[in-house]
């Protein structure tokens, strides 16, 4: 057991009331007075007193300490360091990370020597002691976790800090984001051990309960109980306070880790967690670096707002353009403009409105009107604003400068609330094809095929052209469907009701064959399988390579068919049966990349290192068995390869171990 001694001053009390703002930090601080001393002394007063109650917050258990989260994943220079001075001035009793204190992810002793020797430096100039905690760019190897301990002595562990206990984690502490069986053990038995404490708080990178893979966490909650306990984690670098089975937890943001900067409302801000620990519990501020902000400042409902915020923060356009006078041809981009129109769209998918205060920047050749809006946009609305443009200069389309939008979006809050907007520029390109025009998503076919164009914009209409040529005024009027019985480039351009012309956006459809099938009709249950080890970052050739093991499998297990935890890759190949003629949709999700062949053709692409993903690719087949190759490989952190179809009579699903053979 970690002991921390001689902190305690008993008969003293330090209240901290913090503003951060311009720098400059304000303490109140009750000075510490002898046993036999009275903490309060004053003149005596007959009937009337100039304070308000004596009713001082300064029992002696209770203590004050600092939480620091994410530092890497893209840091920012500076920002941990400026922490660290405001840290020295709040003059806490301690600072707990929940890691990524490194940008690691190395191999290089020397490389990941010098990030900790630098990472130290910043915390030789803390005063108050630090207790570290892995995240997965500190302990992301072999190299990097023999490093960590060599340095730090333990992984994961436990200290009582009066009559508080604080259990520190690695998330890390397995393959992928688990905790070992070991540590699940060790967790159960420092519960055990330590039932009466006043409180438990638990730290750990990765917000584990919302992994939930193999029910680690769940076997620790069980052991948990009704013991009060609150637990901090970082990683996603977007704060988050929810409550789960009703303890309070919270995925804190950044201290100068890669964000979007966003703000507190939507999570993305850098921050300092104050916990004062008092009888009821953790009582929890965040100080912004240069602000204050309340514990649920970023919660479960104004992340829902705020992902329904930047969503309608997407702005779709359209930009229309007049013809020259009396031409019926195509429009070119080196006619002069002759004015036009924007239809701006903004999507509100929210329950509360929101307020878009925004105005154009000046234009040498445009002048827009309106020029500026200050408007409600309804909840569950799809907003539409109409901007008519006048030349103001004779210039070529293919000359001008986009128009710009300055906005501010956002929902209305109370002048002492923490402002809940985004801000931005938007910009015009006259000349740029409608992008809200959606076709049918399916860009092959067997027979005749029934195109659909959906067009979101009010008071326009499409026209058409399947020969190649840019639609005019006088092309083929959408009217429902457009019927394909050959492969066609479809291109439409969007009119408005004044005969302006928006740019053209095209889509190939084209007509195919089934493949035929071609594999054996005897063969043996599963797929071939061949192993490798290796460094990869993308899929390698595998003619190049040596095997080191080879089999067969009826399932694409590869975490359980590896002979090492990370740095392998495999091939997999044999027939698929595919069971009706018809046009199927493979998917392949893996972490990290893979492809799928069907024949001699690539027909889903997912290479390189990255997190799980599912890609996906269609192809027409007869029915039967069909030549299939799987290529997978694994970088590090996470194994996963899996095959889903999607076809005639079949809802997705993952493949079917009894269809694959060899």
């Amino acid at each position: 057991m970690l002991k921390i001694c001689n902190c305690y001053f008993l008969s003293s009390i330090a209240i901290y009331k913090t503003q951060l703002l311009c720098s400059v930090c304000l303490l109140l601080f009750i000075p510490g007075w002898a046993q036999d001393t009275p903490v309060f002394q004053s003149e005596t007063f007959k009937d009337a007193t100039p304070w308000s109650h004596l009713n001082f917050h300064n029992q002696p258990e209770n203590f004050q300490f600092a939480i620091v989260s994410d530092r890497t994943g893209g840091h920012r220079a500076g920002v941990f360091e400026k922490a660290v001075t405001k840290l020295n001035l709040l003059m806490p009793e301690f600072v707990v990370s929940v890691g990524d204190l490194i940008e690691g992810y190395s191999k290089d002793s020397m490389e990941v020597n010098r990030q900790w020797d630098e990472f130290n430096g910043f915390i030789d100039q803390l005063a108050p002691p630090f207790f570290y905690v892995p995240g997965n760019h500190d302990f992301s190897n072999a190299m990097m976790k023999n490093q960590w301990l060599e340095r730090y002595g333990r992984d994961y562990y436990y200290f009582v800090y009066k009559d508080v206990l604080f259990i520190l984690l690695n998330t890390n502490d397995g393959d992928g984001v688990t905790f070992s069986s070991d540590q699940v053990s060790y967790v159960k038995n420092v519960l055990d051990n330590h039932q009466d404490v006043r409180w438990t708080l638990f730290f750990m990178h990765h917000p584990i309960w919302a992994y939930e893979e193999n029910g680690k966490y769940m076997e620790m909650e069980k052991v948990m109980g009704d013991r009060p306990y609150t637990v901090f984690a970082g990683h996603t670098h977007q704060y988050l306070h929810t409550v789960r089975n009703n303890r309070n937890h919270y995925i804190l943001g950044t201290t100068g880790g890669g964000s979007r900067l966003n703000g507190p409302r939507f999570g993305e801000f850098d921050h300092i967690t104050w916990v004062t620990m008092a009888d009821q519990g953790p009582k929890i501020i965040n100080l912004g670096l240069d602000a204050l902000y309340n514990h649920d400042v970023s919660n479960e409902k104004t992340l829902n707002l705020a992902q329904h915020l930047m969503k309608s923060t997407q702005f779709d356009h359209l930009t229309f353009f007049n013809p020259p006078p009396g031409n019926i041809t195509n429009q070119m981009a080196n006619d002069i403009f002759q004015g036009g129109s924007i239809k701006l769209l903004i999507s509100n998918t929210s329950e509360e409105a929101l307020h878009l205060d925004a105005r154009f920047f000046h234009h040498h050749a445009l002048r827009p009107s309106p020029d500026k809006m200050d408007t409600l946009i309804a909840p569950k609305s799809e907003f539409q604003l109409n901007v008519r443009l006048e030349a103001t200069a004779k210039v070529a389309l293919q000359d001008l400068t986009p128009l710009e939008l300055d906005w501010r979006l956002g929902y209305t809050t109370a002048p002492n609330e923490v402002p809940f907007h985004l801000t931005g520029s938007h910009r015009f390109h006259l000349l740029e094809p409608p992008q809200r025009i959606r076709f049918t998503e399916m860009p092959i076919f067997l027979e005749d095929h029934e195109v659909e164009v959906e067009n979101p914009y009010v008071g326009t209409t499409l026209r058409y052209t399947l020969d190649g040529t840019e639609p005019t005024a006088n092309a083929s009027l959408y009217n429902g469907s457009i019927g394909l019985d050959r492969s066609a480039a479809i291109k439409v351009r969007v009119f408005d009701s004044n005969g302006a012309q928006s740019g053209v956006l095209e889509k190939n459809y084209n007509k195919v064959k089934l493949h035929p099938a071609t594999g054996r009709r005897k063969s043996n249950p599963g797929l071939k399988y061949t192993y490798y080890e290796g460094n990869f970052k993308m899929l390698p050739d595998f003619n190049q390579l040596e095997p080191l093991s080879q089999g067969q499998t009826q399932f694409l297990d590869v975490e359980a068919l590896a002979q090492r935890e990370n740095h392998f890759a495999f091939l997999f190949e044999g027939y698929v049966e595919l069971p009706k003629d018809g046009i199927y949709t493979f998917y392949i999700h893996s972490d990290d990349g893979a492809k799928l062949f069907l024949g001699d053709q690539l027909v889903v692409d997912n290479d390189g290192s990255h997190s799980a993903r599912t890609r996906s690719g269609v192809m027409a087949f007869k029915k039967g068995k069909h030549p299939i190759r799987i290529e997978y490989f694994e970088d590090f952190l996470g194994q996963t390869l899996r095959l889903d179809w999607e076809g005639p009579g079949i809802s997705r699903e993952e493949i079917p171990a009894d269809s694959f053979s060899h």
